[in-house]
C-alpha cells in the first residue's frame, strides 16, 4: 500500500516539475517577445491634403511650416522638448504624457534627436494670418472636407493628394512603451505637391486686406480688366479658418464674402445710365441746368447741392454726381434703352467664378415697373428697386477700361500635378464687344474727370492716371438714429502694363466714418510702393 502511494506521489511531481518548466518556458517566451516589441502602436504626427496655389504658383495654403516631435513619456525627453515650446502648448503635452502615453510636441525651433523621439517639419494648412479666407474657405475639423469656398469645390483633387507622417512606438506584454526599441516611421507629407492654382495674386491679396483700415464691413476687388482674372478678393470683416466659431461669435457676419452679396449701389450705376444714353445717341456735350431739385410726378427729387450744380453737359454732370441730369438723361433715353443696357452689361445675371461661389443676379427693375417715372428717375442714378454685388460693378468697370468687352471673369487657373507642374484650365481670351469704341472712349474720358476735378479725387495718386466713379447709395434703413449709407468707389488705371480694375464697397459708412475712395488711394500707392521696391 505505501508503495502504491510512493509510486503515485512521484508520478504526480514529475508531472508538476513538467507542467511548470512549460509555463516557464511560455513565460520566458513572452517576456523575450515583449522585449523585442511584439505589438506597436501608432500615432499620427501630422497630415496634410493638396495644396492651393496663387496665380505665381506661389502656395496659399501649406505655405508655412512647424516643427513637431512625437516623444515618448520620460522626463529626458520632457526636459528636451520644454525650451522648444510655448507655455500653453508645453502645459498641453504634460496633460498627455501624464496618462502614459506617447504624444506630440509642437516646436517653435528643432531640436537635437534622441532616443524614444522623433522630429518632423509638418506643413500648416493655413498658418497664424490666413489669406483671402473667404476665397479658400474652411476644413471640417472631423472629416476634413471642405466646407466652403476652394476647399469645398475642389475638395476630391484637392484630398487625393493627401499625406501623413505616423511614428509607430513598441509596447510590451504589460502595455508599458520600450523606451530603446527602434521606432517605425512612414512620410508622405511631400504628396501635398499636387493641387490646385487660382488667379489670385497673394502680394496684391495681401495689400488688399492691409487696407481693412478704410473698411470695417465691406469689400474690395482687384481684377485684371482684359483678361478677367480676380487678383484680389477681400471680404471684411475676415475669420481664421481654424477659428470659425469665434469669429463668428465675435462679428456675426464674418463668413459672409461681401464681394458676392447685392447691395445698394448708388451713383456708381451712372456709368450704366450714361452708356446707354451715348448708345441711343444723345450727344455728350449735351446741357441741362441743374438748379438743385425737379419734381417727376408726384415725387420731388433733389440734387446733393441743394443751391444746384447750374449748366452741365454730360462729363461736368457725371463728375459731379449730379442726379438730376441723370434723371433727365433717363427720360430722353426711356426704360426700354436703359434696362436694356443694364443688361446688356451683364447686370442681371450671375456670375460664378467657381463652383458653389457666385455672385446672384442683380435685382433690376422690370420694364413695367420703370413706366413708373419716380421708379425711372431713382433708376437713372443707381437707387430704387436696384441691388448689384461688388463683383458686378468691378465688371462693368472692366467693360469700360478693357475698350468694351465683356470679360469672362475667372478664379481657376489650372490644376497642379505632384511634381509640381501647372495644367492651365481653358479660358475665353476675350468676351463679346457690349460698347462701341466711341462710346467707351467718351466714359474713359468721363471716369477721368472724376478723379481729376469730381467727387472722386481722394482716389488721386500722383503719377498714375485713375479713372473712376463714387457713389453714396441709400439704404432706406438706421442704425442708431443714423441713415446706413453705403460707400462706392470703381474704378481702373494701368500699372507696368497691367490693366487694373479696382472696386471698392464700404458699408454704412455715416456710421463707421469709413471711405471706400480713401482705401482705393491706399491700395494704389501700396501697389506703388510695391512695383518699385521690385524694380530698385
Amino acid at each position: 500500500m505505501r508503495k502504491k502511494a510512493w509510486c503515485l506521489f512521484v508520478l504526480l511531481m514529475v508531472g508538476f516539475l513538467g507542467i511548470s518548466t512549460h509555463l516557464w518556458a511560455i513565460t520566458a517566451k513572452r517576456a523575450q517577445m515583449a522585449d523585442v516589441g511584439g505589438a506597436t502602436r501608432t500615432l499620427t504626427v501630422a497630415t496634410v491634403r493638396g495644396t492651393i496655389y496663387d496665380r505665381k504658383m506661389i502656395p496659399l495654403t501649406n505655405k508655412s511650416n512647424e516643427y513637431r516631435a512625437a516623444i515618448l513619456p520620460n522626463e529626458e525627453l520632457i526636459s528636451l522638448v520644454k525650451g522648444a515650446m510655448t507655455t500653453t502648448n508645453y502645459l498641453s503635452l504634460l496633460e498627455r504624457l501624464e496618462k502614459g502615453e506617447p504624444a506630440i510636441a509642437r516646436l517653435t525651433k528643432p531640436i537635437p534627436l534622441a532616443q524614444g523621439m522623433r522630429l518632423f517639419l509638418t506643413p500648416l494648412r493655413y498658418g497664424d494670418k490666413a489669406i483671402a479666407p473667404h476665397v479658400l474657405g474652411y476644413l471640417d475639423n472631423s472629416s476634413q472636407q471642405g466646407v466652403t469656398g476652394v476647399e469645398a469645390a475642389f475638395d476630391e483633387v484637392l484630398a487625393s493628394y493627401s499625406g501623413r507622417a505616423t511614428v509607430s512606438f513598441s509596447v510590451n506584454g504589460n502595455g508599458g512603451y520600450l523606451q530603446t526599441a527602434p521606432l517605425e516611421i512612414t512620410n508622405t507629407l511631400d504628396n501635398k505637391t499636387g493641387g490646385v492654382a487660382l488667379t489670385l495674386d497673394s502680394e496684391l491679396q495681401m495689400i488688399a486686406e492691409e487696407c481693412a483700415e478704410h473698411v470695417d464691413k465691406g469689400a474690395i476687388l482687384l481684377l485684371n480688366g482684359d483678361t478677367g482674372s480676380v487678383l484680389a478678393c477681400a471680404s471684411f470683416p475676415s475669420f481664421h479658418p481654424l477659428s470659425v466659431e469665434e469669429s463668428i461669435r465675435q462679428n456675426e457676419g464674418a463668413l459672409v464674402n461681401r464681394a458676392l452679396r447685392l447691395y445698394d449701389c448708388g451713383s456708381v450705376f451712372k456709368i450704366v445710365t450714361a452708356a446707354a444714353a451715348l448708345e441711343y445717341g444723345v450727344s455728350p456735350l449735351q446741357e441741362y441746368c441743374c438748379d438743385g431739385g425737379m419734381t417727376v410726378g408726384n415725387t420731388s427729387f433733389h440734387c446733393h447741392d441743394r443751391l444746384g450744380h447750374q449748366t452741365m453737359d454730360m462729363s461736368s454732370a457725371f463728375a459731379q454726381s449730379c442726379n438730376l441730369y441723370f434723371i433727365q438723361l433717363a427720360q430722353q433715353v426711356g426704360e426700354t434703352a436703359l434696362l436694356n443696357m443694364a443688361y446688356r452689361l451683364g447686370l442681371g445675371e450671375e456670375i460664378e467664378l467657381i463652383e458653389g461661389m457666385h455672385a446672384t443676379a442683380g435685382v433690376l427693375p422690370s420694364e413695367q415697373e420703370l413706366k413708373t417715372p419716380a421708379a425711372l428717375a431713382n433708376f437713372s442714378f443707381g437707387q430704387g428697386k436696384l441691388l448689384l454685388s461688388p463683383l458686378h460693378i468691378a465688371r462693368l468697370t472692366a467693360i469700360v477700361a478693357n475698350g468694351g468687352y465683356l470679360p469672362p471673369l475667372q478664379l481657376f487657373k489650372g490644376y497642379v500635378n505632384e511634381k509640381g507642374e501647372l495644367t492651365a484650365a481653358a479660358g475665353d481670351e476675350r468676351g463679346e464687344r457690349v460698347l462701341s469704341e466711341s462710346t467707351v472712349h467718351t466714359l474713359q474720358n468721363m471716369m477721368r474727370s472724376v478723379v481729376e476735378e469730381g467727387t472722386g479725387q481722394n482716389a488721386s495718386v500722383e503719377g498714375v492716371a485713375v479713372a473712376g466713379k463714387t457713389g453714396t447709395a441709400q439704404t432706406g434703413q438706421y442704425n442708431g438714429g443714423i441713415a446706413v449709407i453705403q460707400s462706392w468707389f470703381t474704378g481702373y488705371f494701368i500699372l507696368n502694363d497691367e490693366n487694373y480694375i479696382i472696386t471698392v464697397l464700404a458699408e454704412d459708412c455715416e456710421t463707421t466714418h469709413k471711405s471706400a475712395t480713401k482705401a482705393a488711394c491706399e491700395l494704389i500707392n501700396k501697389l506703388i510702393e510695391k512695383e518699385k521696391e521690385q524694380t530698385d
